[in-house]
């Protein structure tokens, strides 16, 4: 059992992009703010991209930028461009049936769990990547912001 920081990384890729907006970021570049290995950072780009949220260009002047406005991409996008499984999954192996309790959980947490998913979802819909680097400014509180 692992939790997944896909989500979390690729919200810290978005933000320093869009904190960084006026240039081309290299995967080693994010992969130093992130303080992870770049391969990592390439991976979540390629989703990123399939997703259409970045735009990247190769070369010498290459990198990543965003392709929309940090105000265009929620925290739902991210999360649907990189998070591969639902936020609750069962276990690989089948309850025993044999139990009452191992016979009837999955059908009843799946519908106790829905209501929670959905407002996960709707929330991450309500906030963008524009309101994430509005609140790395505002907790700055006045430091530039260094990238």
């Amino acid at each position: 059992m692992s939790n997944s920081s896909r989500f979390v990384v690729a919200t810290h890729v978005l933000t320093h992009l869009a904190v960084q907006s006026d240039e081309r970021l290299s995967s080693d570049r994010l992969a130093w703010s992130v303080n992870t290995n770049p391969v990592v950072i390439r991976q979540l780009l390629c989703s990123l991209r399939e997703a259409d949220l970045v735009d990247s260009k190769r070369g010498p002047t290459g990198g990543f930028t965003l392709s929309r406005e940090p105000d265009a991409i929620t925290l739902r996008d991210i999360y649907e461009a990189v998070e591969d499984a639902e936020p609750f999954c069962f276990h690989t192996n089948e309850p025993n049936d044999e139990c009452t309790v191992g016979e009837h959980i999955q059908p009843v947490l799946v519908e106790l769990l829905e209501p929670a998913i959905q407002a996960m979802l709707d929330e991450l819909d309500s906030v963008t990547v524009a309101d994430v680097h509005a609140e790395i400014v505002e907790t700055a509180d006045g430091d530039p912001l260094e990238a």
